[in-house]
């Protein structure tokens, strides 16, 4: 680490003695003289840092009590800084550019990607309740398509084709004995809805008083085949789940948000998603659902959009560009993102006050736009350095090594 300070403590040097030698000025006295004017200066600036005993993650740079129990705050330890000298030729030199941190309009915006995928409210399986052998399958591939009505197979069923022999017993006993054996017939009936038999079924069970060998089972949906577990000739059981059918008229959209955004979500908020293979773009929609659970390895949770598909431009596995619109954040004090100096878990910015510079903590939230929100660690209309906080940054912090380093780094540099 400090390697690194050090080539940036020799960059800035090597800036300083090109200004110097294009200034023109004395060979001699002079240019000795304009060397030491121009080098920053770097002076110690004393601050404390106080923390709450009850709750160590509660720190503030000023005496206080803390906002959970009430308690004084203690100072914990004396942390020094330090503040950077350099004159308005320098920082002309330099590039130096700075921005002041002023309240902002900040639109929460999110952009992501989402994977088509099949909507699982819309899935029908087709398993019978009597175990039994394919007589006849009609649908023979998957994914191939389907309407509702359309004939799936047909099957022989014996426990099947008993009941309908009681449920025509039943039926001609009622005719014979009236209203006496009404609660027989009911019974036969509801032993054949059971066993899988639909309304059409049992009307022409009754109309032709004969049985049938082969059952068929219809689509219930329209559809495309997304499984297929049986052939022709199976034999077939109440736990066989034989058929998959997904309607496809509408698709879910799963997109993944970084687990940093996730106080932005909200169910209902707007949506924009593009279809680059169709060449389509921003196709508005809504946030339907918002997953409890995040990601384990990408740390980032999984929001759900739908989309109409009636024309079949949507397929599964597809990968779509989505914008998730969570509305704005208003009048909150924001500097540029490059401004901020991010290491670890802290973010610092350096801060301009006329010709000097010091490097400061700050707390940031939301990032939109180019800019980051300030939740502490500076006030309105201070400014702040956005081009070349590097370099003050590396001499604010070459400044506070032990002396025995920089006594090494600098006979490193005259060797």
């Amino acid at each position: 680490m400090h390697n690194i300070y050090f080539l940036a403590l020799l960059l800035l040097q090597s800036v300083l003695t090109l200004s110097a030698q294009e200034a023109d000025i004395d060979a001699h006295s002079g240019h000795q003289h304009a060397t030491t004017a121009q080098q920053p200066s770097v002076l110690p600036q004393a601050g404390a840092l106080y923390a709450c005993p009850m709750h160590p993650h509660i720190k503030q740079d000023t005496p206080g009590n803390c906002p959970i129990c009430g308690m004084d705050l203690v100072l914990q330890r004396q942390q020094t800084s330090a503040v950077v000298s350099v004159n308005g030729a320098m920082q002309q030199a330099l590039a130096i550019r700075t921005e002041a941190a002023a309240p902002r309009t900040l639109w929460r915006f999110i952009e992501t990607f989402a994977q088509v995928q099949y909507p699982e409210d819309a899935i029908h399986h087709s398993h019978i309740r009597a175990e039994g052998w394919i007589e006849q399958l009609y649908v023979r591939s998957f994914g191939q398509r389907v309407k509702a009505g359309d004939k799936l197979f047909s099957y022989y069923a014996p426990d099947l084709l008993v009941a309908q022999d009681d449920y025509l017993q039943a039926l001609s006993v009622s005719m014979q004995n009236g209203q006496r054996s009404s609660s027989l017939l009911q019974r036969a009936e509801t032993r054949l809805r059971l066993l899988g038999l639909t309304d059409n079924d049992i009307n022409q069970l009754k109309q032709s008083r004969q049985s049938r060998y082969h059952i068929t089972v219809y689509a219930h949906q329209d559809g495309v085949v997304t499984m297929l577990n049986v052939r022709d000739g199976m034999y077939i059981s109440p736990g066989d789940t034989l058929m998959e059918i997904t309607s496809l008229n509408r698709v879910w959209l799963l997109a993944d948000v970084p687990e940093a955004q996730q106080s932005w979500l909200f169910d209902g908020m707007s949506a924009e998603v593009d279809i680059p293979s169709r060449q389509i773009s921003a196709i508005e929609t809504v946030v339907d659902y918002i997953y409890p659970a995040l990601d384990a390895q990408s740390r980032s949770s999984k929001v759900r959009l739908s989309l109409d598909n009636s024309q079949q431009l949507l397929k599964p596995n597809m990968l779509l560009p989505v914008r998730l619109y969570g509305g704005p954040l208003k009048d909150v004090l924001a500097i540029p993102r490059d401004a901020v100096l991010l290491t670890g878990n802290s973010s610092r910015v350096v801060v301009q006050h006329g010709d000097s510079f010091s490097v400061r903590q700050i707390t940031t939230g939301s990032s939109a736009q180019g800019y980051v929100q300030v939740l502490s660690g500076l006030h309105e209309g201070e400014q702040v350095v956005v081009s070349g906080q590097f370099l003050l940054d590396a001499e604010a912090s070459l400044s506070q090594l032990p002396a025995s380093n920089v006594h090494q780094h600098q006979g490193l540099r005259d060797d």
